[in-house]
């Protein structure tokens, strides 16, 4: 295996929890007032925020989107994510298992988390592979093996590997997934196909193709939280690619809009992630449309110093979407998306 692409992913972890590399337009949820039930009609002690998801039970819609993998570094991060989601009952992704397909020996970098838990992991592979590449479904039974996966996503990320000096950028007749997805199912098991952005956001034009792809939920990972394109700005080197890359920093759909833009057209499962932060970040992702929510750069950041602070962090969450419900006067997850009363304002309104 060229080991730059290992060298590439430590450069990306040290990059993310050493630099500031979020958006600086922010996500837009910001723009979703939740309106207050003085009343509120509930006790917060019977709060009920648990969901089913891809037919496992979480005790929160939050999973824990793909990070990392295919480096030693990485086989701690995902181990002390793993501990967090076993204790709190969530779901968690691992990063492209790409390495993992070249070099056997990196496999146990994302294997690791089923020594700890036998919650929600959800696969992880590039969609631009699938084209430059020629993988098939079988390169996709690798990589559902090699962690037990319960859904398999994959990922799209052109912004990422344009600012890259050596991404790989054709993502033309990318249609070619809805073959492949197809004969994996037919070939192999009947589990769920995530779609997923990396920051970018995905549009209505995009939620159309999707579907008709066959994907069976859509993780829109909308702009507002990591910017790939400033973390690649940070790591390369020479001059004439940051001057270019820097001119694409802000580049991307606001979590927010991509959520609205993507149900307009899409009536599966949409996570929302993107910059997400606060369980009433989480509560405003469900309340236009999500069906769970989810988050990165935080979760990397903790699990650097051990699982405590991952289960920590993420209790902070869910107490917070809690009182968020608490005070929306809604008692569980469905009634919050029934019920829960807001307004948009802003640029967000603009967006509708």
């Amino acid at each position: 295996m060229d080991n730059k692409v290992e060298v590439r992913k430590l450069e990306h972890i040290f990059i993310c929890n050493h630099c500031d590399v979020e958006y600086k337009k922010g996500t837009l949820l910001d723009n979703v007032k939740l309106i207050h039930r003085g009343t509120s009609n509930c006790n917060l002690m019977d709060i009920d925020t648990s969901i089913k998801l891809f037919n496992k039970y979480l005790s929160a819609p939050i999973i824990v989107c793909a990070i990392t993998g295919g480096h030693t570094k990485a086989k701690e991060i995902n181990k002390n994510i793993a501990i967090a989601i076993e204790e709190l009952n969530l779901g968690m992704g691992v990063g492209s298992q790409r390495a993992g397909i070249i070099n056997k020996e990196l496999v146990d970098t994302y294997s690791v988390v089923r020594d700890y838990t036998d919650n929600l992991v959800i696969g992880n592979l590039g969609a631009v592979n699938f084209v430059m590449d020629n993988w098939n479904e079988d390169i996709i039974e690798d990589a559902v093996s090699m962690i037990d996966a319960d859904c398999m996503a994959i990922h799209f990320n052109p912004l990422q590997e344009a600012i890259q000096p050596e991404g790989d950028v054709n993502f033309k007749n990318i249609t070619i997934l809805k073959e492949v997805i197809t004969n994996y199912k037919r070939k192999y098991k009947n589990i769920p196909f995530m779609a997923k952005q990396v920051g970018e956001g995905f549009s209505k034009e995009d939620g159309k193709i999707l579907k008709d792809i066959g994907f069976d939920c859509i993780d829109v990972g909308g702009s507002g939280g990591t910017s790939w394109a400033l973390v690649e700005y940070y790591r390369i080197g020479n001059e004439e690619y940051k001057d270019f890359s820097k001119r694409f920093l802000e580049w991307g759909i606001p979590t927010a809009a991509s959520i609205l833009e993507v149900r307009k057209v899409y009536d599966r499962l949409v996570i929302g992630s993107g910059g997400v932060r606060t369980g009433m970040d989480v509560a405003k992702t469900l309340l236009l449309g999500a069906d769970c929510s989810g988050l990165a750069l935080p979760v990397l950041r903790a699990a650097l110093k051990g699982p405590d602070k991952v289960i920590k962090l993420l209790e902070k969450i869910i107490k917070e979407l809690k009182t968020t419900m608490f005070l929306l006067g809604c008692e569980n997850i469905n009634t919050l998306k029934k019920d829960g009363r807001y307004i948009i304002t802003g640029e967000l309104k603009d967006w509708l």
